[in-house]
């Protein structure tokens, strides 16, 4: 290993270990100082992340495929991948010149210990087991009356043939992070808090908790080092904060939280400062039938939607820079209807028409409630309270916590009303119906269940044929709506201040700020 890739590492590993933070190390021309809207959840890359952490973790891992500025599927770390039965085997061809940040080359054994790793992980599998549950052996070796992962042979270094036991048209394009298998010989179980263990283009060389994140170029990434040395991430979820900070000139960029947008780009200093992209996510208001016995009632969950004015939150929350879908698909992904049935407009008389045949007129015998959410819906969930109350006569008040503990409720099913929105982590429909709303799906936050629902995502699962696969994702999207599972909000667009100079940074729709080819003044 040359010797600046050693000096490199070790550095890395003091600075995680002990949690050093940018202050440590002092700015350069080449360090892009930009900044999160929230602190970190994890930098575990085989814990569910959230959007924050995700988009960080993105800089330093990497899986067969990735998402362009535009939405759209690329190789990765796979060149190719190819199917001889229509999904149901895989064989990728891995990129032949990939090094780890340790200097270690990747390999199709990394892939397969990382797979492993997520199906055996305690006391929670990985985030990625539900995407591995088809392979062949997952489920022995989940329940420990197996020791590898039967499913999956290495021909080469760099072949991996993957044996499903159903077809899965969608295998390649799932959001695996691979990991250095070194890692954990080398610093024991807790590697990810003292060593990046990615292929990405930056290395995570510290996090301070509510403080910063410093990313360093990785210099032998596969597709060139980025152009920048470092990526200093500032935490600043205070609006008031980051805009003086960014005035005083110490951000270079400075992506705004959704309910600052409003105000922001209204105001004439920041013209031509201001650059927007969109945003592959689907956004409710979710209803939890457990935990409040009253959503189990149709009539009650519909009232509830007819009770809000979601187009009047599009110019008015989003000053214009969000998009109302009529479901549970974001425009752009392929299942998406432009031409669907708008869903019924904000109607007072009928939300509380329906709300008195459900026995509840007024919002008599109906239990108080709070809309919770993380401080970036603070404006969204103050306004729906409002208009609950006031159209349905149902006291309901709003919880905003820190965007961790927020994730850890509804993760746990503690929260019976809440915002919630899911950005797509790979272009295809599947990721905004399953994930939300599969039985099986470990972000099936809301807790509705429906056999009928889950066998339509199944089959269209196993089809090759996206068009096929498209009408079984409307028929899925269909079925939500007539259930009323939930309220879909607008969904808004990413948006950023950044200083004149700065180029070549993109926020990619799954939520990523790509800053491989930034460059700065």
């Amino acid at each position: 290993m040359p010797l600046p890739t050693v000096l490199r590492l070790l550095l890395t590993v003091l600075a995680i270990a002990t949690g050093v933070g940018v202050a440590a190390f002092p700015a350069t021309a080449g360090t892009l100082r930009a900044s999160l809207s929230d602190d970190l959840t994890t930098i575990d890359p085989f814990v569910f992340p959230g959007l924050v952490s995700s988009g960080v973790l993105r800089q330093v891992y990497e899986g067969f495929t990735a998402i362009d500025a535009a939405g759209n599927a690329v190789p990765a770390l796979a060149i190719r991948w190819e199917t001889p039965d229509g999904g149901r085997t895989w064989r990728f061809t891995l990129r032949p010149d990939v090094r780890f940040h340790s200097g270690r080359p990747f390999t199709a054994a990394d892939v397969l210990w990382t797979w492993e790793r997520h199906l055996t992980r305690k006391p929670q599998p990985g985030y990625s087991a539900f995407y591995l549950r088809g392979i062949e052996g997952a489920t022995a070796l989940q329940q420990g009356t197996a020791t590898s992962l039967s499913g999956v042979a290495i021909p080469d270094p760099h072949t991996l043939v993957v044996r499903l036991t159903e077809p899965d048209a969608l295998f390649p394009l799932y959001p695996f992070l691979f990991v250095d298998r070194g890692m954990e010989a080398e610093f024991g179980p807790a590697w990810h808090e003292r060593a990046s263990g990615g292929t990405g283009p930056f290395r995570l060389m510290s996090w301070r908790r509510g403080d910063s994140v410093r990313l360093e170029a990785h210099a032998d990434y596969w597709d060139g080092a980025p152009v920048v040395d470092a990526v200093s991430l500032a935490v600043l979820p205070d609006t008031n904060t980051l805009l003086a900070r960014y005035d005083a000139g110490d951000l270079d960029i400075a992506p705004l939280p959704d309910n600052a947008v409003r105000t922001v780009i209204r105001q004439p200093r920041y013209d031509g400062q201001v650059a927007a992209f969109a945003r592959a996510q689907v956004r409710y208001l979710a209803l939890n039938q457990d935990l409040y016995p009253p959503f189990r009632d149709r009539r009650v969950r519909e009232a509830f939607g007819l009770a809000l004015d979601r187009v009047a939150t599009v110019n008015g929350l989003h000053a214009g820079r969000a998009v109302l879908a009529n479901g549970f698909v974001t425009p752009g992904l392929g299942g998406y209807r432009p031409d669907a049935v708008p869903l019924p407009p904000f109607d007072p008389g009928r939300a509380k028409a329906l709300l008195a045949e459900a026995g509840h007129a007024g919002g008599q015998g109906l239990p108080p409630l709070l809309i919770a959410g993380g401080p970036n819906v603070r404006e969204e969930a103050t306004y729906f309270a409002a208009q609950l109350t006031a159209v349905l006569g149902v006291p309901v008040g709003v919880r905003i916590q820190e965007r961790a503990a927020f994730v850890s409720a509804i993760n746990e099913g503690r929260e019976a009303l809440f915002i919630n929105g899911w950005t797509a982590d790979f272009p295809d429909p599947m990721d905004q119906l399953a994930t939300q709303w599969h039985s099986a799906s470990p972000t099936n936050r809301s807790r509705w269940h429906n056999p009928d629902f889950d066998r339509l995502m199944e089959r269209a699962r196993s089809l090759a044929d996206p068009t096929v696969r498209n009408a079984l994702y409307r028929d899925a999207e269909a079925l939500l709506r007539e259930q009323a599972v939930a309220v879909p909000l607008p969904a808004p667009q990413f948006v950023a201040l950044m200083r004149p100079g700065v180029t070549g940074v993109v926020i990619r729709p799954d939520g990523t700020t790509d800053f491989h080819s930034a460059r700065l003044p």
